[in-house]
């Protein structure tokens, strides 16, 4: 059993990243937009993994910050015209800081209360994003920005890249000093905080990094589409980036982005 789980470890990786790397050019053109989906969702979900599998801090709040970063980029470049990669920067830059912004309510509440203060950070951008009519389009959604890239394919592979980077930095923070203190908070805040784990720092490095990879995906999820909507940034969403992390054990980076590209397909499958 030991030997099968290190050949599983060592191998799915592999597996997947040929399955990544050879899919494109075996699939039609909708079915490759699906898988792109799929791969721009897996980072928003690691991201998710260490704020809820690693800290164990529930949040239904994950589209608002996915919807920040894709609108900032979406905004910087339709109304102020510019460079596609300084409109990338600046939305990972302004969502990182208002991911890191929701930290501040985790050192007093926890739980369902958590969950309910996410939820509702969730609802107002949603209501922002409607009521910001001259900025955002409104309900009619926001196009026409630049990409960062020339073609779809391009874009994927530097996904994929980015991906790579993402799954390895996952894996290894789970496994160093801060990570393990995160991991502690899980289990049980006031025993890690008596042990001497800064509680409130890591709280604050989680919901940071988490928010960081929302606003890379939420930059993807913007090339990808080439149009933007309130619609797509419900708590629906919210719940199923969730369901995402939950499904993958909420412990392994590899399994996290399996769950993020079946469960992407799954409804296009049935539907």
């Amino acid at each position: 059993m030991a030997r099968l789980k290190a050949l599983r470890r060592s191998y799915a990786p592999l597996l997947l990243g040929i399955f990544l790397l050879v899919a494109p050019h075996v699939m039609s053109h909708y079915q490759f937009y699906v898988l792109q989906k799929g791969v721009q969702t897996a980072i928003h979900v690691l991201g998710l993994l260490i704020l809820i599998g690693y800290t164990g801090m529930l949040s239904l709040g994950s589209a608002a910050l996915l919807a920040t970063g894709a609108y900032t980029y979406g905004i910087l470049s339709v109304k102020l015209g510019l460079s596609p990669w300084l409109c990338a920067v600046a939305a990972v830059v302004f969502t990182t800081v208002v991911g890191t912004a929701l930290a501040f309510p985790s050192f007093r509440l926890a739980g369902p209360f958590l969950v309910v203060t996410t939820v509702g950070f969730g609802e107002i951008v949603r209501i922002l994003i409607l009521n910001l009519e001259p900025v955002t389009g409104g309900a009619y959604g926001l196009a026409g920005f630049q990409n960062l890239l020339p073609t779809n394919m391009w874009v994927y592979h530097l996904m994929l890249v980015v991906l790579l980077l993402v799954a390895i930095g996952t894996e290894r923070l789970g496994k160093s000093r801060i990570g393990l203190a995160l991991k502690a908070i899980r289990q049980d805040e006031i025993a890690a905080e008596v042990m001497g784990v800064n509680v409130k720092r890591a709280k604050v490095v989680a919901f940071a990094l988490s928010a960081m990879l929302a606003g890379v995906s939420g930059v993807f999820l913007a090339n990808l589409t080439g149009y933007m909507s309130p619609d797509s940034f419900t708590g629906a969403e919210s719940t199923t980036f969730l369901l995402m992390v939950v499904i993958s054990g909420m412990n392994s980076a590899v399994a996290a982005i399996v769950s993020s590209i079946i469960l992407t397909w799954l409804p296009e499958v049935l539907r």
